[in-house]
């Protein structure tokens, strides 16, 4: 046991649960690339991640910045999976970005 009665079983069905949420939702937005993940991370390409990143850095979401560490990497950002809030927020936040920079 991990936190009173909750297992290490269900807090990782829980990240399991969210990245499926996340990932869903990701999938829905144009000009996203989003890679299959099994771990409690999501990666994804976007055009300008680096002005994506700072955009949201500014709304106070911290994510990975990948885009220039590696060729295959070029215009990647990886988001960790969170809370349901805190997923909701980079969610929201990520889609009204995006919808000022097209």
């Amino acid at each position: 046991k991990i936190f009173g009665s909750v297992t290490g079983y269900h807090i990782a069905e829980a990240i399991k649960a969210e990245r499926t949420k996340v990932r869903q939702y990701l999938d829905t937005i144009d000009g996203l690339e989003v890679f299959p993940s099994d771990a409690n991370f999501i990666l994804f390409r976007v055009h300008t991640a680096s002005k994506i990143f700072q955009a949201l850095k500014q709304h106070r979401i911290l994510i990975k910045n990948l885009d220039g560490t590696h060729p295959l990497l070029e215009n990647c950002l990886r988001v960790t999976v969170g809370t349901p809030d805190e997923n909701s927020q980079f969610c929201e936040i990520l889609r009204t970005i995006l919808s000022k920079t097209v």
